[in-house]
């Protein structure tokens, strides 16, 4: 599985990022791949710039502008099991 944050390293950007990887760790799991995403052509083929944060698990956008809660993380997760 694999996680995209798209954002330019702002700070809810980098919050989302420390919230994913604590998730991660709480749940054990290993097989989870996250990578930052902050080249803004890269960006803008999901969303405009102005609403990053964006969440991206296996290649669907399911979050922008916001910081989804953990149980909504932790639903993803457990949904790709």
């Amino acid at each position: 599985m694999r996680f995209e944050i798209l954002g330019t390293g702002c700070y809810k950007c980098i919050h989302l990022e420390r919230l994913l990887h604590e998730v991660l760790k709480e749940s054990g799991r290993k097989d989870v791949e996250i990578l930052r995403i902050d080249d803004e052509r890269k960006i803008r083929k999901f969303m405009p710039l102005d609403e990053i944060p964006g969440l991206i698990p296996d290649g669907k956008l399911v979050a922008s502008r916001v910081i989804p809660e953990r149980g909504d993380l932790e639903g993803w997760l457990a949904a790709k099991q």
